[in-house]
């Protein structure tokens, strides 16, 4: 059989060429090999293919080995396919190259699968795409996976992306990223993700950034993170969010910064620390519902400014409507409400020092007896006043101020639950009740005023002290409450909001000794099908007050039926209106 001339082989009959034994066939030289026709090779049986020696496989040319590839394809053992060269895999048909068996694709050498072209990896199906073993997939080029097919991107294992390298994580486009699927998305190393681009994370799909663990946001660098923009970081979930360390909370810069109701609801204390004052986008105080149409506020842009946080400074806010009121305490006695040292919210000191970090916190510091209401047992009850801003002005005149007693309101329950609603971009974050002398409940909560960036900047000075001393958690952290509640009041704004565990004090560091005072537990939730329309009701609360919800026209109006109403109820009773009786 050496003997033969490629001439001679050339002309021996189909039948007579079929009835080499694998002897002969392995007897053949390379160069006999590389002399066969196409139609000699296509008429070769699987055994005599088989048959073929490694070192003759990788003689054939892209011609012959297309002669082969079409009858035989399957033919060729492991041992042979790892055998042919780069040019010889370049060359084969995207039809020769979809018939390979995921053997014979297992058997390519980690060389082989690197010299593969975009155009060969995208002709793979997905099950050959699985098939490429993970050292294989660890030695493919940036250029090789920017060019496969998303299909066949989307097809990778978790095991084929954990086996990526950091370098080819780092040089992955944006494009690839976002077609990288939430289960590949989560297979990314840690230290991968640590590599990403500020670039690469600004482009990654909201699906996708919201799709990290916990774990990846951990990794990310403060680098990445202050590079995040303001839509990429109010894509994150709550649960992300929560889980950003004080490292990279420092990071956040005030230019690029614009949290969303939900995320500002589960900062804990260490990360408002860390943030400095970027934290007053919103601020709580609490509110009382005066009239029995719920808790009513007005927008940022309405031109309110007040020294929520008793720093010294005023910052433009967000404002109940005149036909409700704050809960207040005149603790220096001068007969008005100076700034939020006298309301119930951040800007209350606590007895240790620091500043509470809600308005129920500040509060259940007067709750003398433990018992969990602040009511006439209590020392401070009869120093309680309700400040109806009637003319929404930020300033308390006279007849603004209105006692408990003229009010008939007889207890305030510290027993708050947490709410999803948003009322003209403000957060009605904790609510409770409180009631009235005929025995009525009403509405009363911690309201998380949204507050104008750029007066937070120019307060930011004065205001870093104040977020030092801030303690506990910042408000109410997720709660998988029923996705049907959670829909009907905002439309998906959060994935979840908090548990708000009432059997305990919160923290652990408020100075009260009874269960029943406010608790928050960091117990983020993940609420399926609501992650995915944060971004679209945070851009539609950015809207709100420029749709016609303002509720400033008529306002003083209600404010004093309201009074009246709740003055009618308490009427055979003398004024105990502190204020009122020294006028």
């Amino acid at each position: 059989m050496a003997a033969l001339t490629t001439t001679q082989l050339a002309g021996i009959s189909t039948a007579n060429l079929q009835a080499l034994t694998t002897s002969q066939v392995v007897a053949l030289t390379t160069a006999q090999v590389a002399g066969l026709t196409t139609s000699v090779l296509s008429s070769l049986t699987t055994t005599q293919v088989q048959a073929i020696e490694t070192r003759d496989v990788a003689a054939l040319t892209t011609t012959q080995l297309a002669g082969v590839w079409t009858a035989n394809v399957q033919a060729l053992t492991t041992t042979q396919i790892a055998a042919l060269t780069t040019t010889q895999l370049a060359g084969i048909s995207t039809t020769n190259l979809q018939a390979l068996t995921t053997s014979q694709v297992v058997a390519l050498t980690t060389a082989q699968v690197a010299g593969l072209t975009t155009s060969v990896l995208s002709s793979l199906t997905t099950t050959q795409v699985q098939a490429i073993e993970t050292r294989d997939v660890a030695a493919l080029t940036t250029t090789q996976l920017a060019g496969i097919s998303t299909a066949n991107l989307q097809a990778l294992t978790t095991s084929q992306v954990v086996a990526l390298t950091t370098a080819q994580v780092a040089g992955l486009t944006t494009s690839v990223l976002s077609s990288l699927t939430t289960t590949q998305v989560q297979a990314i190393e840690t230290r991968d993700v640590a590599a990403l681009t500020t670039t690469q994370l600004a482009g990654i799909s909201t699906a996708n950034l919201q799709a990290l663990t916990t774990s990846q946001v951990v990794a990310l660098t403060t680098a990445q993170v202050a590079g995040l923009t303001s839509t990429s970081l109010q894509a994150l979930t709550t649960e992300q969010f929560v889980a950003l360390t004080t490292s990279q909370m420092a990071g956040f810069t005030s230019t690029t910064i614009m949290f969303n109701t939900a995320q500002v609801a589960v900062l804990t204390s260490a990360q408002s620390a860390a943030m400095g004052t970027h934290i007053l986008d919103y601020i709580s105080p609490i509110a009382l519902d005066l009239n029995g149409d719920g808790i009513k506020t007005i927008g940022v842009t309405a031109g309110v400014s007040f020294d929520l946080l008793g720093s010294g400074s005023k910052v433009q806010t967000g404002w109940v409507a005149g036909g409700d009121g704050f809960l207040v305490m005149d603790r220096n006695h001068d007969g008005a409400i100076n700034d939020g040292a006298e309301l119930f919210g951040q800007g209350t000191t606590l007895a240790n020092g620091q500043k509470a970090a809600n308005g129920y916190l500040a509060l259940s510091e007067i709750d003398s007896n433990a018992d969990g209401v602040i009511n006439a047992s209590d020392a401070k009850f009869a120093d309680l006043m309700v400040w109806v801003d009637s003319d929404s002005n930020a300033v308390s005149q006279s007849g603004e101020l209105h006692s408990l007693g003229s009010l008939g309101i007889t207890q305030l329950d510290l027993n708050a639950a947490t709410s999803t609603e948003v009322n003209n971009g403000n957060l009605i974050g904790l609510v409770s009740n409180f009631t009235t002398t005929d025995g009525a409940v009403h509405e009363m909560a911690d309201v998380w005023f949204a507050t104008d960036k750029s007066a937070s900047e120019v307060v930011a000075p004065a205001l870093d002290s104040f977020v030092s001393k801030s303690t506990a958690l910042v408000a109410p952290v997720a709660v998988a409450a029923e996705p049907d509640g959670l829909r009907s009041v905002v439309g998906g704004l959060v994935d979840a909001m908090a548990a708000f565990d009432s059997s305990r004090a919160l923290g652990g560091e408020a100075s009260t000794t009874d269960s029943s005072v406010l608790a928050m537990a960091a117990a983020p939730s993940a609420a399926p099908g609501l992650s995915s329309s944060v971004l679209g009701i945070v851009d539609a609360l950015r809207q709100f007050d420029a749709n016609g919800q303002s509720t400033l026209p008529g306002t003083q109006g209600h404010a004093v039926a309201a009074i009246t109403q709740l003055k009618d109820v308490n009427r055979n009773k003398p004024d105990t209106d502190l204020l009122a009786s020294s006028k």
